[in-house]
């Protein structure tokens, strides 16, 4: 899997370690590693000229986009990770959220998703933590499927995301979520699906 990873740039001088640890458990377990954490300092990043800005912004933007999982170390506050944790979530991609005792993401953790996952964790253990993480994300990542709509719904689409500030593809999946809901036949499946599993535990 490709795994988007981010932590706070002005926290490495406190948390570099956790930073080098979390990646390297990553990719220990087989999974290839976005980053641009580990490299810059701080010093660099606030002196970066505007283009530099942009092209470094560009960067990240196309691997939250390649990435299937977006893994965020919190502990430290920043504004920064925030808003990448935001986009991502914008994305639809599965986040897992990282953060030492006592440093816990009050904001996130009243953020209901599916795709976010808050977690406390011990350099100790990141592993194990991380192998469960990741798999967990993995289960909320999108099929990915193109299809074609007319100019007449694309601008309705656009509508929608312009007014009401809603990403088309979650208004799309909100509006199939609705219609399984009511759909009786679809239900009444499901149902015999769910005790054939059931019998077969058996």
């Amino acid at each position: 899997m490709k795994i988007y990873f981010v932590g706070s740039i002005s926290g490495k001088s406190k948390y570099v370690s956790h930073y080098k640890k979390i990646v390297s458990a990553i990719k220990s377990l087989g999974h290839e590693v976005f980053e641009i954490t580990l490299g810059p300092t701080k010093e660099y990043v606030y002196g970066m000229s505007d283009s530099k800005k942009v092209e470094q912004y560009e960067r990240i933007l196309k691997w939250i986009n390649q990435c299937d999982v977006v893994v965020a170390e919190s502990s430290y506050p920043s504004m920064g990770v925030g808003y990448e944790i935001s986009l991502a979530l914008e994305k639809s991609k599965p986040v897992v959220v990282l953060y030492e005792e006592g440093h816990a993401p009050h904001l996130l953790e009243g953020l209901k998703s599916d795709k976010l996952l808050v977690l406390k964790y011990e350099l100790d253990d990141i592993k194990g933590v991380i192998e469960d993480a990741i798999d967990y994300a993995s289960d909320q990542a999108d099929t990915r499927f193109n299809f074609f709509i007319s100019t007449k719904h694309q601008n309705y689409l656009d509508w929608i995301a312009k007014v009401k500030k809603t990403p088309r593809a979650v208004h799309l999946r909100r509006l199939l979520e609705k219609d399984m809901e009511v759909n009786k036949s679809y239900q009444s499946n499901l149902g015999a699906v769910s005790k054939g599993k059931r019998g077969k535990k058996r």
